[in-house]
């Protein structure tokens, strides 16, 4: 009885435990452990991923190309053995296996790519950004990820770089891919159009490499503030998006400073071409006067005592000087008297109106603001008061006076202006930002000032009479405006300066020269700034559909 019962139902309840055993293994799978089984399924069939488009492109305004990038395919080996050797000889150069042996990575060609991913190497796509090296101070760089770590490439990062795309494709169980069920593209960054012409940007750079002595030229437009050119010399000869760890180390211990944008990173005393902030002050707030200049200035202190003596540059003296001649001749001796007219407070003030001592705002990184020395600042820096001296020296730009290039050509744009302040812009299509200077300079000052500006390159005769600039801009067919500076410094020859704007009528196109240790404006900073002049004339700069 016992084995007809087991003959009849043991089958039954093998199968029903077997019946339960499949049951819990699908409920274990499928409920229980669905998370776990579900990522490995997607990590076995499908693939996702995400890519940024290309940064955008960096034009000139004559339509060059900046700074541009483009996808190049790279070989990347953790390990380099021998086979690989016997492998990648038929398909590198003898220079990118070298290269891939001492970092693992090498550039390919398109070809190069497609036949090494044919015989199963895996080859990646990168974004390779190129530009200028003598471009840097302006474009500036970008970092292995492929944003900007410098100049317009920083400023205008995020208008610039691509935006990222996500994937996700699933793979069918063959080994083949179906349609992506999720794609979203990645696009481009915008690109930029600078206000930098680049024939001129290349033709000023290659001038002052001649020379080989630190230099900044600026050019600019007064009515828009927009920047044409902007070369600070020395600049890196390298592409600094392809720089190896020695040229860097190079660049960073060079005593001539390559990597500092000196139009805007560096501040010197602005010598005679401060000489218009002192005439001003004197309109305003002085009373203007003719003086005899012999060549040197004695103070006379209150108690009818000599306890100093400043010499003019011209040590033979300039005769009688008013102060349109005085600008003409850049007359020490009439500016040192202007400055203990007015006072130190109301040169100051009348700087402080130009925004001297601050700084422009221009959308560049590394700007500093310089120093506009007051009787406080003196104290609070050297705990000394103030003396006469000081405001003597202040009147012709020297003392403790600094400022950057940009700041210079920012103050003789205004006054090409006739008192309307541009904030300097490098992208063609950001607003004008202007403001006025709050002085109240009366349309006749305004003329004063600026005829004898004219008179400083137009004025021929002796070097008492004559403008400081006129050999250097004898029989240029555009009037020019403009201002020498020589600024003495405590470590060497004086510094160079030229500043001047033309159309001096009707003001088109201001030029900065600023010549490190170049001696003298008129002699140096002067007939570098004509070559620039003769360029633009030359090259259709100052027709007027180019304004």
């Amino acid at each position: 009885m016992a084995d007809k019962f087991a003959r009849k139902y043991i089958p039954f309840m093998l199968f029903l435990a077997m019946f339960f055993y499949v049951f819990y293994g699908l409920v274990k799978v499928q409920v229980i452990e669905q998370y776990k089984y579900k990522s490995f399924l997607s990590e076995i069939l499908g693939k996702g991923g995400y890519n940024r488009g290309l940064r955008g492109t960096i034009y000139s305004s004559d339509g060059v190309k900046l700074a541009w990038s483009e996808w190049k395919p790279v070989l990347n080996l953790a390990k380099y053995t021998q086979d690989d050797e016997k492998i990648l000889k038929k398909y590198l150069s003898i220079e990118q296996i070298a290269t891939l042996k001492n970092t693992g990575v090498t550039e390919l060609d398109w070809e190069q790519a497609f036949l090494l991913k044919s015989i199963g190497y895996t080859v990646k796509t990168i974004e390779k950004r190129h530009s200028y090296g003598f471009l840097y101070h302006l474009i500036g760089s970008v970092n292995i990820d492929g944003d900007g770590t410098s100049g317009i490439e920083y400023a205008y990062n995020d208008v610039l770089k691509g935006k990222f795309g996500v994937s996700y494709t699933i793979r069918t169980p063959g080994g083949g891919y179906q349609q992506g069920i999720l794609e979203n593209a990645a696009d481009n960054g915008l690109d930029l159009q600078t206000s930098i012409n680049f024939g001129l940007q290349k033709f000023i750079y290659e001038m002052l490499k001649q020379s080989e002595t630190p230099s900044v030229v600026i050019v600019s437009k007064p009515k828009t503030g927009e920047i044409v050119a902007m070369v600070s010399y020395p600049s890196p000869e390298n592409d600094m998006n392809e720089l190896d760890v020695l040229t860097w180390e190079k660049l960073i211990n060079d005593p001539l400073k390559p990597l500092l944008n000196r139009a805007i990173s560096n501040v010197y005393p602005p010598g005679s071409t401060f000489k218009v902030i002192t005439a001003l002050a004197q309109l305003l707030y002085g009373q203007p006067n003719t003086v005899s200049c012999n060549g040197v200035f004695y103070y006379i202190d209150s108690k009818g005592n000599v306890t100093g003596k400043y010499k003019d540059w011209l040590t033979s003296g300039h005769g009688i000087v008013d102060l349109k001649k005085a600008i003409r001749v850049s007359c020490n001796v009439y500016f040192y008297n202007a400055a203990l007219d007015v006072g130190v407070d109301k040169i100051v003030e009348v700087a402080k109106a130009f925004k001297l001592g601050e700084k422009t705002k221009i959308n560049l990184p590394g700007e500093v603001s310089g120093t506009l020395p007051t009787p406080e600042w003196k104290y609070e820096t050297f705990k000394e008061k103030w003396y006469p001296g000081d405001t003597i020296l202040y009147g012709i730009g020297q003392g403790f006076l600094t400022v950057t290039p940009l700041q210079m050509i920012n103050l003789y744009n205004a006054i090409a202006n006739k008192g309307v302040i541009i904030k300097p812009k490098l992208v063609i299509n950001e607003e004008i930002v202007e403001e006025k200077v709050k002085l109240n300079i009366s349309d006749s000052d305004w003329n004063l000032i600026i005829n004898g500006l004219e008179e400083v390159t137009s004025v021929q005769g002796s070097a008492a009479n004559a403008g400081t600039a006129s050999k250097s801009f004898k029989g240029f067919p555009i009037s020019v405006a403009g201002k020498t500076g020589t600024a003495q410094v405590g470590d060497g020859d004086p510094h160079a300066w030229f500043i001047g704007f033309a159309p001096s009528e009707e003001p088109m196109y201001t030029v900065l020269v600023l010549i490190e240790h170049g001696k003298s404006g008129g002699e140096t900073a002067a007939p570098m700034a004509r070559k620039i002049f003769d360029y633009m004339y030359e090259n259709g700069f100052f027709e007027k559909n180019n304004n």
